[in-house]
């Protein structure tokens, strides 16, 4: 079973730039099989309740490690993602502006874990339909998804990179990557290698030698008897 991934906690506030102040109520994590992968994928949703009581979303994509912000739309006609396949185009005034829209995925989720609390009901195992869709030549996007009968939301979203995760929520809630951690660790390492091993800054790179050394041991920076430098 997958577990959250963002850098926040239930209940502990979020304060960006003004108006941004929230507060994580709860958050799933959704599992879909592939089967032309074999293999599960999964993505997790928090619900945060904040400014002008709007109740905002925030997804974390565990494959593309991508953060993307929700909030409330309308859309007309209402756009239902069990009727939506991937790469079709639709028509439709989100927001009162109609705009052309591509189908970039389309499919269902089942809850595999839940925390906190929730302003609608959901529960573990159900399964949820969605779909995203990006508009013709321009950069909105909308993810509609499907409860059951009765819940049926419209959400826009935007991609949050880390610019904008610091000016909603006061700092960064993508997890840290390890490959850059491991990949900055080893730049370090050899930093340090290479500085011992060449005598470290400020140290000569060339020089006559005394009386005793050979050029290599001057190039060093130490002696020939391992007693320290000039000895």
């Amino acid at each position: 079973m997958a577990r959250p991934r963002l850098r926040m906690r239930l209940g502990r506030h979020l304060i960006g730039e003004p108006p941004w102040r929230s507060m994580p109520h709860g958050v799933a994590v959704y599992k879909e099989w592939d089967p032309a992968d074999r293999k599960f994928y999964h993505w997790e949703e928090w619900e945060l309740l904040g400014y002008e009581n709007l109740d905002f979303w925030v997804a974390y994509d565990h494959y593309s490690r991508e953060v993307s912000l929700y909030w409330p739309a309308t859309s007309e006609p209402q756009l239902d993602p069990t009727q939506l396949r991937q790469d079709q185009r639709v028509v439709a005034a989100v927001d009162g502006h109609q705009r052309t829209w591509r189908v970039v995925e389309a499919g269902a989720g089942t809850i595999d874990h839940l925390e906190g609390g929730f302003t609608y009901d959901i529960t573990h195992g159900q399964q949820v339909a969605y779909a995203e869709l990006r508009e013709v030549g321009g950069p909105h996007r909308v993810v509609v998804e499907r409860f059951d009968d009765r819940v049926l939301d419209t959400y826009a979203a935007r991609t949050l990179d880390l610019t904008a995760q610091k000016q909603h929520f006061g700092r960064r809630i993508a997890p840290r990557s390890w490959r850059g951690l491991l990949t900055a660790l080893a730049v370090l390492v050899f930093v340090l290698v290479s500085a011992v091993t060449c005598g470290g800054p400020g140290r000569a790179t060339d020089c006559t030698p005394r009386a005793g050394q050979t050029v290599d041991d001057c190039r060093t920076g130490y002696g020939g008897g391992g007693g320290g430098i000039g000895k």
